[in-house]
């Protein structure tokens, strides 16, 4: 495929119709030129739509073929485990495409390629935690944060379900779990996917901030200084709830999540000390006296 064929199918992906002469403007090339160049690209098998007349042109039918990628070797692999990776993420979006998307493209490589992938496969795995509950409704979630639409879903909370209507701006993966972040009258909230009880898009749009922008906000809240008497074992416990955990001792957390942030420290025990500030320090107290209690 020249590079051409390929300018001229970014071009159709824009959606839009072109004559050719706006494809021919484009690409430098005569009309006859083009005229051929979609024959080539029909052959080969993309979706174009050609119209002749008064306002005619060409154009990619639906569920449009995007362009080869061109790729060194290790490049090949990398996308591979790539696409493998993706395998582990329970309810990805796009449904059970990811359970034959690596196959797929695994078997337009070269042979030889393919022979080194499948022994690398048996020796490169994805361990961990892989009990993650259904997130039946991510499928919804997503289609609302793709077209910004605006929805209405019923959460279960620790008081019980309540429903909410919310601006879903964005989603996120964490612990293997999604997350969908929501603007409503309360300012910017998370809701965790798998705690949706149902879902309903709305006919209502919105428009809003990309999410990471929204998050950056977020965080200029009003900070608390939170000073931490760490030993070696404590900083391992905690590595994956405090950023540079390693180098630091400080850290500037929302106050409106100090008391969430207590119940995370708690899950070291006596491997942290919170120094200041004190309002955490009675949190805390608080909590060992909650498990005293239980277990006395």
């Amino acid at each position: 495929m020249k590079k051409r064929h390929l300018q001229l199918i970014r071009l159709l992906n824009r959606g839009r119709r072109f004559t050719a002469d706006e494809l021919a403007l484009e690409t430098g090339a005569s009309v006859r030129t083009i005229q051929r160049d979609m024959l080539t690209l029909e052959e080969l098998g993309y979706p174009i739509w050609s119209i002749s007349g008064t306002g005619g042109g060409y154009e990619m039918l639906p569920n449009r073929l995007l362009p080869p990628l061109q790729l060194r070797e290790q490049e090949a692999i990398a996308l591979y485990l790539t696409l493998k990776w993706m395998e582990q993420i329970p309810d990805v979006p796009f449904g059970d495409m990811r359970d034959t998307l690596s196959d797929w493209y695994v078997n337009e490589l070269p042979h030889d390629l393919e022979t080194k992938i499948a022994r690398l496969e048996k020796n490169i795995l994805w361990l961990g935690n892989k009990t993650a509950p259904p997130a039946p409704f991510t499928k919804d979630v997503f289609q609302a944060v793709e077209r910004r639409q605006k929805i209405e879903l019923t959460y279960a909370t620790t008081k019980g379900s309540r429903t909410f209507t919310i601006a879903p701006v964005g989603m996120a993966l964490l612990d293997l779990k999604w997350y969908v972040y929501g603007l409503s009258a309360y300012g910017l909230r998370q809701y965790r996917i798998d705690r949706i009880e149902s879902v309903q898009l709305l006919e209502e749009t919105f428009e809003a901030g990309d999410l990471e922008t929204l998050l950056e906000a977020s965080d200029e809240r009003t900070g608390v200084t939170v000073r931490l008497d760490l030993t070696p074992l404590g900083r391992r416990l905690l590595e994956d709830v405090l950023p540079g955990i390693a180098e630091k001792n400080e850290w500037d957390v929302p106050e409106a999540e100090l008391p969430f942030f207590s119940r995370q420290l708690l899950a070291a025990g006596a491997e942290v000390e919170v120094v200041e500030p004190i309002e955490l320090r009675e949190m805390m107290r608080e909590q060992a006296s909650k498990l005293w209690e239980l277990y006395k």
